[in-house]
This record gives structure tokens, C-alpha cells and sequence, in this order.
């Protein structure tokens, strides 16, 4: 495993780079994952939802 250490103070030229590179990693994965990811994040909600109702008894 890789460990990456970064620093915790940024310009804010810094941080709007790396927030923008983050939105293009983010917008890359759903184009290319976006249903599989909703379809993951359906099956979370109906088991946590499921989760709840057997905890109400």
C-alpha cells in the first residue's frame, strides 16, 4: 500500500486545483461507474432501511 502524506496548509490557488482535479476524478467515475454506484447505493438504503425496521420492535 502507498501512503501519501500531504501538508495541511494550501494557497488557496493550491486547494482550487486540487478541488478541481477532484471534481474531474468524480465526474470521470460516474460517467464510467455512475450506475453501478447508484445501484450499490440503493441496496445500502433498503438494507439500513430494513436495519431500522427491525430495531422498532
Amino acid at each position: 500500500m502507498k501512503i501519501i502524506q500531504l501538508t495541511q496548509y494550501l494557497s488557496s490557488e493550491e486547494a482550487d486545483t486540487i478541488i478541481t482535479f477532484l471534481d474531474d476524478i468524480r465526474a470521470m467515475l460516474v460517467a464510467h461507474y455512475g450506475e453501478e454506484i447508484r445501484q450499490s447505493h440503493r441496496i445500502r438504503l433498503k438494507l439500513d432501511g430494513q436495519k431500522e425496521e427491525d430495531n422498532d420492535f
